[in-house]
């Protein structure tokens, strides 16, 4: 099978000049990674802590701790996500204390694909509703409070005692306010102490919610069931998930209160696995169990929610001795999955001798690395379809370089 990156874009549905173009920051070990959004606030693409090639953060190290390239931590791009995902700014270490050692011996560098989602700010007066929409996209909810950071904002004909304390904050704003919206297409949310309760009594407060507008399908299947994705002609993203309970309404016909009464209940694994089972995949199946996610919360019955976007990807295919060019026009490549080998004993096959394409488990495994460095974040690139690239998976075997790929539309 293709050697898949860790994550694909997000498609956000705004229009063309909310989008960015994805960024590539990479850290060598020892280092941290800093990552700015000016404005915006970050959306993580992809990260590997590990090594996929001998040259990068190569300097002055000895062939030993570079020549292993297949070398990644699986819980890299969970870690990432956790410290940086919705901050306009982060940083992070590029070190086996965060991620762990995935290779030893080998001098390890930290890559972060990551794009800047610039989003949007309701603030809405203790009293009134906020009102929350995102036309053919949906909520996707940032950050939110339902209190005071500021001695201005809803201040007009209120008493200084009113205004004054300005680091109140309702712990559960968050968690309502993504229960009630993320994902929908609209939403009110009355700026109430009905609603989140009163974080500082006698303080005139205000609901500040961030948000972005996102294409975006969600899933949730209750414990015991398989949660089936499936994307068609286009391939899985997979944005976030949770295996526990948020919720007390959820999955809960026919439960005792015990049962569904905890709502904070989150499996801090659910992301890495979900991402590790069906990321750049067009269809995965899921169980919502125990056994793929632990227990999380003893006691209770819990569900599985993915949300997951769907990216449409192109293909190309180029025969031994060619050259495969991919173009993007206005945008820049995003190399999804690459091959040099054989998988199949019909493409490339014109010509051929039966012992040079009966080989059908033929894998470079440099290829995705190589393609990337040369391709991503291009609006076009060359690429040789050959052993001085790639070296020769398969002797005697006639091979063919698949990639696929997609564009991303950028400022």
């Amino acid at each position: 099978m293709f050697f898949l990156k860790l994550s694909l874009l997000m498609l956000l549905a705004v229009a063309p000049d909310l989008l960015v173009h994805a960024e590539t920051s990479v850290t060598c070990e020892g280092n941290n990674a800093v990552l700015t959004c000016g404005a915006g606030v970050l959306n993580i693409l992809s990260a590997n802590y590990g090594r996929t090639d001998s040259t990068t953060c190569s300097a002055g190290r000895p062939s030993s701790q570079i020549t292993k390239t297949d070398c990644y931590a699986i819980n890299t791009l969970y870690k990432v996500k956790s410290r940086c995902e919705g901050k306009s700014s982060c940083v992070v270490p590029a070190a086996n204390s965060i991620f762990s050692d995935p290779c030893y011996g080998t001098y390890k560098y930290l890559r972060i694909k990551h794009s800047c989602v610039v989003h949007k700010t309701s603030v809405t007066c203790e009293g009134n509703n906020a009102v929350l929409t995102c036309g053919a996209g949906v909520l996707n909810i940032v950050s939110a409070n339902y209190g005071r950071t500021d001695s201005t904002t809803c201040s007009a004909g209120r008493p200084s005692s009113q205004i004054a304390k300005t680091d109140c904050y309702a712990t559960n704003t968050l968690s309502e306010v993504t229960n009630r919206c993320d994902g929908k297409s609209s939403c009110v949310v009355s700026a109430t102490n009905s609603i989140f309760s009163d974080p500082c009594y006698g303080t005139y407060k205000y609901l500040s919610i961030k948000y972005s507008c996102v294409v975006h399908k969600t899933s949730v299947t209750c414990e015991g069931d398989n949660a089936v994705l499936t994307c068609g002609a286009g391939v899985l993203n997979i944005l976030s998930a949770n295996y526990g309970r948020t919720d007390s309404t959820t999955c809960s016909a026919g439960r005792y209160s015990e049962q569904i009464t905890k709502t904070d209940c989150y499996g801090t694994n659910t992301l890495s696995e979900v991402t590790n089972r069906c990321e750049g995949k067009s269809s995965c199946v899921v169980p919502a169990t125990n056994s793929v996610f632990s227990d999380p919360c003893y006691g209770t019955y819990k569900y599985l929610r993915i949300k997951h976007s769907c990216v449409v990807h192109k293909t190309s295919v180029t025969c031994e001795g060619d050259n495969a060019v991919l173009t993007c026009g206005a945008g820049v490549l995003n190399i999804l999955s690459a091959n040099y080998g054989r998988t199949d004993s019909t493409t490339c096959s014109a010509g051929r001798y039966s012992e040079q394409i009966n080989k059908t488990d033929c894998y470079g495994t440099n290829t995705l690395s190589e393609v990337t460095n040369r391709c991503d974040g291009k609006s076009s690139c060359v690429v040789p379809a050959t052993n001085s690239v790639f070296s020769d998976p398969c002797y005697g075997t006639y091979k063919y370089l698949s990639i696929k790929y997609s564009c991303v539309v950028h400022k």
